[in-house]
């Protein structure tokens, strides 16, 4: 069937890729490509209003997602066409990117062989957090890096009663609780002290927690077939759960937190010439001073 119909995304506020997305609508028009550009205000004041589609459209007709900007950006694209099934091709407008990993330069070269079927694809695997109250679920969110409970501006350590397929684990108790993906894994939870799992392992995520006061309690790796159960035991007005960066929830004491594998999956276009292990060399400066 090949590629006919491209979704275009940029950050709503990313005024620098403008010029780039005028590139790609020209570029992809002279191919034969539809575009088709989510409305936000950014599009509009460009004079891009001929591209413009509402929600569903841009959602659900493309045969091929473009994400400009950083990593930031490709996760918010990614929760939002998690249900679809559609590749994604990330460009990265800083600094070389996990998951947007073409540069601006290299965009048109690619794109030409994407749009005649010589691509490749690896797939990312995802988590669905599901919060609950009083007994019923209020909240359901799948989530491609990382969802974490912390306290906020609370001075105090949060306490988590967590079971793992309803055994008790632990009541954990510091200042917060990454749970993250191999995709997260280079993220938030790298920072706090956590391990990288290369994305290419799928079946498995991290629990890790964030200055915990008790110095056994170090992070997990355990199956992405289990399910994990987070339960408040701290009754405070700034708790809160935070999805992949950008989301953040409310939460109260007794609320339950469940966590667990989603059928879901991110399909992302990856770069024929740099690997994962290019890229992170790169990022965490390995190996600069061996030459």
């Amino acid at each position: 069937m090949g590629i006919k119909k491209v979704s275009l995304t940029i950050r709503p506020d990313d005024k620098q890729s403008i010029p780039l997305v005028y590139d790609l609508i020209q570029f992809l028009n002279n191919e034969g490509v539809s575009v088709l550009l989510p409305d936000v205000q950014i599009f509009q004041e460009e004079g891009l209003n001929r591209y413009i589609c509402d929600e569903e459209t841009f959602v659900q007709s493309p045969d091929l997602i473009i994400v400009i900007g950083g990593d930031g950006t490709f996760l918010r694209t990614a929760r939002q066409f998690s249900e679809t099934d559609k590749l994604i091709f990330g460009v990265n407008k800083g600094r070389l990117g996990f998951l947007t990993e073409f540069s601006p330069e290299e965009a048109k070269l690619y794109l030409a062989d994407i749009l005649r079927g010589r691509y490749h694809v690896k797939d990312r695997s995802m988590l669905e957090v599901v919060l609950m109250s009083n007994r019923r679920e209020s909240q359901r969110i799948v989530f491609l890096n990382d969802a974490v409970i912390s306290r906020g501006a609370f001075s105090r350590p949060i306490q988590l009663r967590l079971e793992i397929d309803d055994e008790f684990l632990n009541v954990y108790s510091g200042d917060g609780l990454i749970i993250a993906t191999p995709t997260g894994s280079t993220a938030y939870s790298l920072s706090a002290g956590g391990p990288i799992v290369t994305p290419s392992v799928q079946d498995v995520y991290i629990i890790n927690p964030v200055c915990p006061h008790m110095l056994g309690l170090r992070p997990m790796i355990v199956s992405s077939h289990k399910k994990l159960r987070a339960r408040v035991l701290t009754d405070c007005e700034n708790l809160l759960l935070t999805i992949d960066g950008q989301v953040a929830i409310h939460i109260e004491g007794n609320n339950e937190i469940l966590f667990k594998k989603s059928e879901r999956k991110i399909h992302f276009i990856t770069h024929p010439e740099r690997n994962y292990y290019d890229i992170l060399r790169q990022k965490l400066g390995w190996g600069k001073n061996l030459h």
